[in-house]
């Protein structure tokens, strides 16, 4: 069946309930940051669940402001997980830009930079699934180099819309 939701942010996206919805979105302001939308059949074939989504899109800013302090806490307390995500592109993407990779270098030798290594952190994809317990679960998938690796740190939400985890993966 085909159906339709309408996020401010992003405008009308038209989908088949049965096959969910898959693409490139561009958030209208003045940012015009792109990022694919995944919306799991699970999902868009509920209502429940569907009605959801587009108010989690609208709170696009705020939701990603919250995922960036997240992964900056984490750098800022050397967790284990994220600090092996910015090592891994700092030693093995040959082909990373040069700036990122002494940013990211001067990082791990001990440089106070965990601001700026957030910042060079982008957004890849916003991803809504229903969840074990048949709630709306949603996610951000961040990328230091995402034209050159498929490594992400995915930053999961709970249902009240706080960041619940973070996790390394491709």
């Amino acid at each position: 069946m085909e159906t339709a939701i309408t996020p401010m942010l992003v405008g009308t996206l038209e989908f088949d309930t049965d096959n969910g919805f898959v693409g490139q979105v561009t958030i209208n302001d003045a940012s015009r940051q792109s990022f694919w939308l995944d919306i799991f059949e699970d999902v868009s074939s509920e209502p429940r669940l569907l009605a959801g989504v587009a108010p989690i899109i609208d709170d696009f800013r705020s939701i990603s402001d919250q995922a960036k302090s997240a992964l900056g806490e984490r750098l800022a307390k050397q967790d284990q997980n994220v600090i092996e995500f910015v090592r891994f592109h700092a030693e093995e993407i040959d082909d990373l830009d040069s700036h990122l990779r002494d940013r990211l270098n001067a990082f791990l030798s001990g440089d106070d930079l965990q601001d700026l290594i957030v910042d060079s952190f982008r957004i890849t994809n916003l991803v809504f699934r229903e969840g074990a317990e048949g709630d709306l679960e949603f996610w951000l998938d961040f990328a230091l180099a995402p034209e050159y690796s498929d490594q992400v740190l995915c930053v999961r939400f709970d249902t009240a819309r706080v960041v619940s985890a973070i996790a390394w993966e491709s």
